[in-house]
């Protein structure tokens, strides 16, 4: 697709020279066989040093032990057996994630758009230094002309919490996720609508115990969410009883007592029908409803026609099959999940599908109970000690009608790629973009607006560890280390009992690769944001918040997972 302002350029893996690589040949290779070829030779895990880390590879970040060599080199990666995301086991991807390491194709060095008089493009290969300098002074600028709010930031993983301390202490509260609008928003927002809580990351649910789990388009067992599946299994061993909806027949269809083959997007019609067999037929938890719920009269006139017969003709599930499966959750109750699924943004009708799922747990009794839905516990680390943000006299809804997003609870990306196109009727605008480990191309949808949503930016920053689409729009590329080189912030995910996984380096930055908070703390630095970034290393940081909470960064780096009593 032809752009005005910034073209698409290859990024070659040998450089930046004439001859480039597409990024079809910018695969994910694991360990290389010449790699693989040259360090056969067997190694026992007493002649390796191990070192605590949590994956990177997706958002379920198990924690794991990184093994390395005499000589230095990483060897492989195996699970903590302390850490309840994965038990000591890791997926497949888990165990290749040192692949990211020996890659080939790394981003290797800072890189800087350049122009010749003929006008094409091409990258050229710089310091940190310049890479750096040119990044602070492009958002100076955009500061000083249009306003910090005018910058905003997408981010993905561990490390944007970093680059969003930046941000914010820049000025600008425009920091978004793709995964909320594209993954969880509208399940997080139903829950919430409905029990005032959302539904976290990893999900609450108490699979491991419960007698009756539903999956409604939900692939446990194909999406790689480690500890769910390890406790489905359990579940499965255990007698209990699955129920899967699903268009195909699935890996989970296959485990399942009953299998409804449904008419893609017509969920919303099952959910409320299964609604209507537990309130006709009084099997819905009346003792909970009566104690937590208010509501219910509404919600029984709602669904007083929506009979499974009705259903049928929607659904193309036979009525008979719609009020046993009903029954079976029912009988199972409080013991009971109708899984909130992750991926959710499918036909446009999300938030109302995942507020039917939420209102069906609460008929069932499951929110707050074993084999339903547990009360998660968590650490809580001190803020590492730092002046109050600025507060900004903008926000990416300012660009908005009143009104417009009321359900949005985080910023949208969709609505930051908006409001970076010039519209007449908006307040404001959008004016540069720092993009770090997020591929905006695949994870937006439209292509073609996130395309002209780059086009009129002033200033674009990528910052990852491979090239991806996104990187070939950038005017400077910042090569991160991978996640089994660096520190990070210590992983404080909610679960059934309080506990910490930390993160270390196992090797050195290959290249002229580095770490997120040293860009950042480099990056505010220059920018004149020093009170925000008054430690020397993350190291630091880590140990302040650590001896708060009574452990340490040193006890951390032996143990890897610390539990805490609730």
């Amino acid at each position: 697709m032809k752009t005005n302002r910034r073209q698409f350029i290859k990024i070659s893996t040998l450089g930046t020279g004439a001859i480039a690589l597409g990024l079809s040949s910018l695969n994910f290779n694991g360990i290389n066989a010449a790699y693989a070829a040259e360090k056969n030779e067997a190694v026992s895990d007493e002649d390796m040093t191990p070192y605590p880390t949590f994956c990177e590879v997706c958002f379920w970040k198990c924690a794991a032990w990184t093994y390395v060599d005499k000589k230095g080199e990483i060897r492989k990666i195996i699970g903590n057996k302390e850490d309840p995301h994965c038990n000591g086991r890791l997926c497949p991807r888990g165990t290749g994630g040192i692949g990211m390491y020996h890659d080939e194709d790394r981003l290797k060095t800072p890189l800087i758009r350049e122009t010749k008089e003929n006008g094409t493009q091409y990258y050229r290969e710089a310091s940190w230094e310049e890479a750096l300098d040119l990044i602070a002074s492009k958002m100076s600028k955009i500061k000083k002309e249009h306003g910090p709010e005018c910058v905003a930031l997408f981010s993905h993983g561990t490390g944007g919490k970093l680059m969003g301390h930046l941000v914010k202490a820049f000025g600008s509260p425009n920091i978004s996720a793709p995964s909320f609008a594209q993954c969880r928003g509208p399940r997080e927002v139903a829950f919430t609508a409905t029990y005032g809580e959302d539904v976290q990351s990893p999900e609450r649910t108490d699979i491991r115990d419960t007698k009756c789990l539903v999956l409604i388009g939900s692939h446990i067992g194909e999406n790689m969410h480690n500890g769910q599946i390890q406790e489905m299994s359990d579940a499965i061993d255990n007698g209990a009883t699955i129920i899967t909806v699903d268009p195909r027949f699935s890996t989970a269809a296959s485990h399942s007592k009953y299998w409804l083959p449904i008419k893609p997007a017509t969920d919303l019609a099952l959910l409320l029908a299964w609604t209507h067999v537990l309130i006709e037929e009084e099997l819905y938890d009346k003792e909970y409803i009566k104690k937590y719920a208010f509501g219910f009269d509404e919600l029984k006139e709602h669904v007083k026609d929506k009979t499974p017969e009705w259903a049928f003709g929607i659904t193309t599930i036979e009525p008979e099959i719609i009020r046993r499966t009903a029954r079976e959750m029912a009988y199972a109750s409080p013991a009971v999940i109708v899984h909130p699924g992750r991926h959710v943004t499918w036909y446009g009708d999300d938030t109302q599908r995942s507020r039917a799922i939420a209102i069906l747990n609460a008929l069932l009794g499951s929110w707050g109970r074993r084999g339903g839905f547990y009360v998660p516990e968590k650490v809580h680390l001190p803020k590492y000690p730092s002046p109050p943000y600025p507060k900004p006299s903008r926000t990416w809804k300012d660009a908005y009608p009143p009104g417009k997003y009321n359900l949005v609870h985080e910023v949208l990306s969709t609505g930051i790629c908006d409001a970076t196109i010039p519209n007449p009727d908006m307040d404001y605008q959008l004016r540069a973009w720092i993009v770090y480990g997020t591929n905006l191309l695949a994870s937006l949808p439209d292509q073609n607006k996130t395309l002209e949503a780059i086009d009129n930016l002033e200033f674009l920053v990528v910052i990852d560890t491979m090239p991806m689409d996104i990187t070939a729009y950038a005017d400077v590329v910042l090569p991160e280390c991978t996640y089994l080189e660096r520190y990070d912030f210590v992983r404080t995910s909610p679960h059934r009992e309080p506990f910490l996984a930390l993160r270390m380096p196992a090797a050195k930055p290959k290249y002229d690769s580095k770490p997120n908070w040293w860009i950042a703390k480099q990056l505010g630095s220059r920018l004149g944001l020093d009170e925000y970034f008054k430690c020397d290393s993350i190291e630091e940081v880590l140990d302040w918040q650590l001896k708060h909470v009574g452990s340490s960064l040193e006890e951390m780096k032996r143990i890897g997972v610390k539990k805490f009593d609730r």
